[in-house]
């Protein structure tokens, strides 16, 4: 029984991590911010919750989802020194604000 269980943690707490990540630098957001930038931090955030509350109905996940979980947590803490001041150049939009 355990064996069904432990992948499901493990895939939790990386998807808490993920959902960490995503709410902080949605709060580094501003107007100046490309608005898809916003969305796709909103997206991944609610993937992350849906993945993680996947165990509630049963739905149950080996490790190939943790392994994927894993990787995306690497891969936005592996860019976060962009977001350590606000958001990067690459991100804001050409035009102004409305």
């Amino acid at each position: 029984m355990t064996s069904i269980y432990l992948p499901a943690g493990v895939t939790a707490l990386l998807c808490a991590g993920i959902m960490f990540v995503c709410i902080c630098r949605l709060d580094k957001i501003d107007k100046a911010v490309r608005i898809r930038v916003g969305i796709q931090y909103v997206i991944l955030l609610m993937a992350a919750a849906g993945l993680a509350a996947a165990p509630l109905l049963w739905q149950f996940h080996g490790w190939a989802v943790v392994w994927f979980a894993g990787a995306v947590l690497f891969m936005l803490i592996a860019d976060s020194f962009q977001w350590a001041h606000g958001a990067p150049t690459s991100t804001i939009s050409k035009e102004p604000p409305a």
